[in-house]
C-alpha cells in the first residue's frame, strides 16, 4: 500500500504484523519489571537465550511454553503468532469511508487516517502520520472538508505535522489534557464527549498506558462499527508501555474500552494491518484465555 494510493485495502494483508515475537516478550518482561536474568531464572534458561529471542531469533515451542508463564502471557497465543495475520478487513462500507496515510519515519511506517462522510463532504483526520502534505493533498484529491483532527496522543509520529494541518484548515485538534502538548486549535477530550461529523458520531475511548492521555476513537455507523485506537493496541500486541507502573493501566484500558466492544468492529492502529476485536480475544498473547471480560 504506497503513499499514492492511501485507500487501497487490498494489501492489508500483505502487511507485516508491527510486533515480532521478539517485540512481545519484550514487551511483556519491561511491563511486569524484570530483567532478562530474572525471567530466564523463572523460565529455566539462561539470559542470554532469552536476549536472543529479543532481538529476533525464532523460538522454539520450548521457549515459547518456558516464557509464556513468567511474563504472564498467553501461551497458545503466543507460540500461533508466529503464524498469524489478521483476516482483512471488510472492502464495503467502512472501506469506502476510511482512507489510511502512509507516513514514514525513514523506513518505519506509521498510519493515519481519514473518515469520510461522502453525504456531507466532510472528514476526520485521526494522527497526522507526520505527513501533513499527503494528508492535505488526500483531500483536496477527495473534495472534502477537513471538520476535526483527533489525536490518539502527542508522539511525534502521530501529532507531527498537526500545526500546519489545522492552519490550511482551520480544523480543531481534540487531544486529551494529559498529553503535554498544546496545539493551535486545541479541544480538550472529556469522558463523555461526542464529535459530530456528518452522519459520524465519534466518541472518545479512553485508553491510556501507552501515554497518560491515550485516546481511542469509536464510531458505530449502520452495521459497521470502527475504531481508531493509535498505539494502545497493534494487531497481536500491545503499544509499549510508558512505564513498568502504567503497564497494568495500559492492558486494562485496552480490555475495558475495546475488546469489550463488538466482535466484528474493525481496530484500525497507528502501526501494522487492521484487525478485528474477535480476532485480538482469539490471537492477542497479552490477554489469556477466550473469556476476557
Amino acid at each position: 500500500m504506497g503513499q499514492s494510493d492511501p485507500a487501497d485495502f487490498g494489501d492489508e494483508l500483505k502487511m507485516e504484523l508491527e510486533d515480532t515475537f521478539g517485540d512481545i516478550i519484550g514487551k511483556a518482561r519491561f511491563g511486569i519489571g524484570m530483567t532478562q536474568a530474572g525471567v530466564a531464572a523463572s523460565a529455566g534458561c539462561s539470559a542470554d537465550r532469552v536476549a536472543v529471542l529479543e532481538s529476533g531469533q525464532m523460538p522454539t515451542q520450548e521457549d515459547v511454553l518456558a516464557l509464556a508463564v513468567p511474563l504472564g502471557l498467553d501461551g497458545d497465543k503466543l507460540g500461533a503468532i508466529l503464524h498469524w495475520t489478521p483476516d482483512a478487513v471488510r472492502c464495503d462500507t467502512v472501506c469506502q469511508a476510511v482512507r489510511r496515510i502512509e507516513g514514514r519515519i525513514g523506513d518505519y511506517p506509521v498510519n493515519g487516517y481519514l473518515l469520510i462522510d461522502s453525504g456531507t463532504h466532510q472528514a476526520a483526520l485521526f494522527d497526522t502520520a507526520m505527513r501533513p502534505d499527503l494528508v492535505l493533498a488526500e483531500l483536496k484529491k477527495a473534495g472534502v472538508t477537513l471538520s476535526a483532527i483527533c489525536i490518539t496522543h502527542a508522539h511525534a509520529d502521530h501529532i507531527g505535522g498537526v500545526e500546519a494541518i489545522h492552519a490550511a484548515t482551520g480544523a480543531p485538534v481534540y487531544i486529551h489534557p494529559h498529553e503535554q502538548k498544546n496545539p493551535p486549535g486545541r479541544v480538550p477530550i472529556a469522558v463523555g464527549m461526542e464529535i459530530r461529523i456528518g452522519r459520524f458520531r465519534i466518541r472518545p475511548l479512553m485508553t491510556p498506558g501507552h501515554t497518560p492521555g491515550g485516546v481511542s476513537f469509536f464510531v458505530e455507523f449502520g452495521s459497521a462499527a470502527i475504531a481508531f485506537v493509535g498505539d494502545a493496541l497493534f494487531a497481536g500486541s500491545l503499544g509499549r508501555a510508558a512505564s513498568a507502573a502504567s503497564y497494568e493501566t495500559l492492558r486494562g484500558s485496552v480490555r475495558r474500552e475495546l475488546l469489550s466492544l463488538h466482535g466484528e468492529t474493525i481496530l484500525f492502529p497507528g502501526h501494522g494491518p487492521a484487525t478485528t476485536v474477535d480476532e485480538e480475544r482469539r490471537h492477542n498473547p497479552f490477554f489469556r484465555g477466550k473469556k476476557l471480560l
